[in-house]
């Protein structure tokens, strides 16, 4: 075989290797707002109903922070506190869930990514 083939190869071979390890850590878990508390630390993507009346956004210093609490989406009795320091989602404010991605810790859950779910525009309303 020739060198050029062999180096060719085995950059392809590193290339497919760091890829792959670069997505694998890229995607977090899709756990439940209790499997979420249970693995303090590890990223991790939770889906949850957005409770309303405990949404708060203010701005401490230069930094955005929306703190707000999420229930889980089967309509059960587990709750978490959601903080997220980024900028507040331009369509948060009609959001009924979300997909925050984050880590759980000292009984919050800090994200780093929030994925808004709005009432589609499609769905039947409700009433005459």
């Amino acid at each position: 075989m020739k060198p050029g083939a062999v180096i060719a190869f085995l950059l392809l071979v590193a290339s497919a290797v760091v890829t792959f390890f670069s997505f694998a850590q890229a995607t977090a878990k899709h756990v439940t707002i209790a499997q979420a508390r249970s693995m303090p630390g590890v990223t991790v993507q939770v889906p949850g109903t957005i409770d309303r009346s405990t949404v708060a956004f203010r701005i401490r210093g230069t930094r955005p922070e929306l703190r707000f609490d999420i229930t889980d989406m089967q309509g059960g009795s587990e709750r978490m506190t959601v903080l997220y320091t980024r900028p507040k989602p331009e369509n948060f404010a009609n959001a009924t869930s979300v997909e925050a991605v984050g880590t759980y810790s000292n009984g919050e859950f800090r994200a780093h990514s929030l994925l808004v779910k709005c009432p589609s525009k499609y769905q039947a309303k409700n009433g005459p």
